[in-house]
């Protein structure tokens, strides 16, 4: 546990860096199939996707009460994505995941300031609203794929409004050990429906 906290504080430290601008999100093919959090990302499973880097893309759906998404990243460990801040300022709802051999291990998380550590939010009286998840690891590929509702009840998830551009940050790391820094991180900017 002591080792999540601590990555997470890695993670969050480097998030400081110049925001990529990406390209505009690009619709995809009408949702066509049942969803499924399996690490793999079939045409038409997502309505939107986004590349945020060379290494990094992130794919999302919405129904009427939650969110769809995958985080695919060019690293053999974990990625993830913080919703809701640019930078590194407080209150950051963060997503992470790795895959270990045929465990996959998504994790809720939450950063109540740049000093602070990012924790598991049951550590810190929240809960984990992670409904779905599933994920992959191929060809030096990670993704991860999860679910949660837009609005969870819980303090330390972000409240997700139809319409809102949201600031995210993200990172990918070559190591399943989260006491290992990032590879990679930066900010961008996305909008989850038009």
């Amino acid at each position: 546990m002591i080792g999540i906290v601590l990555a997470f504080l890695v993670f969050a430290a480097g998030c400081a860096s110049d925001p990529v601008t990406p390209p505009a999100p690009v619709d995809d093919a009408p949702i066509t199939e049942e969803w499924v959090p399996d690490g793999i990302i079939e045409p038409g499973e997502y309505q939107y996707s986004q590349r945020l880097s060379d290494s990094m893309e992130i794919h999302w759906s919405t129904t009427d009460e939650t969110i769809q998404m995958a985080i695919s990243g060019q690293a053999t460990g974990w990625v993830g994505i913080g919703l809701g801040t640019p930078r590194m300022m407080a209150g950051v709802d963060y997503i992470a995941g790795y895959v270990d051999s045929e465990t996959v291990v998504v994790h809720d998380l939450y950063s109540q300031s740049p000093r602070c550590p990012i924790q598991m939010d049951t550590e810190i009286g929240g809960s984990n609203d992670i409904l779905r998840s599933g994920g992959s690891l191929v060809d030096g590929v990670t993704t991860i794929e999860f679910e949660r509702l837009f609005v969870t009840g819980d303090e330390f998830d972000y409240l997700i409004r139809q319409g809102e551009e949201i600031a995210i940050i993200w990172a990918v790391s070559d190591s399943n050990s989260m006491t290992v820094p990032h590879r990679e991180s930066s900010t961008a900017t996305i909008i989850l429906w038009r």
